[in-house]
């Protein structure tokens, strides 16, 4: 699975803003998982749609349908 438009646009916001620290792609689920310097979203991940959540709230998450 590709990343998408929503994904990068939040991916070019938190550059620009100097809070990504490291990110990794999983092409398998389609998730952007990051890493900031912020104590409010330390370890997170960007869906498809562009929505953020803590990387805790998706632990088992199945992207399949």
């Amino acid at each position: 699975m590709e990343p998408s438009e929503a994904q990068y646009l939040v991916i070019n916001a938190l550059e620009t803003l100097g809070l990504l620290v490291w990110r990794l792609y999983d092409e398998e689920k389609g998730f952007w998982y990051i890493t900031s310097p912020s104590r409010i979203l330390p370890r997170a991940v960007i869906f498809q749609n562009g929505e953020v959540a803590l990387i805790e709230f998706v632990q088992g998450y199945d992207n399949t349908e």
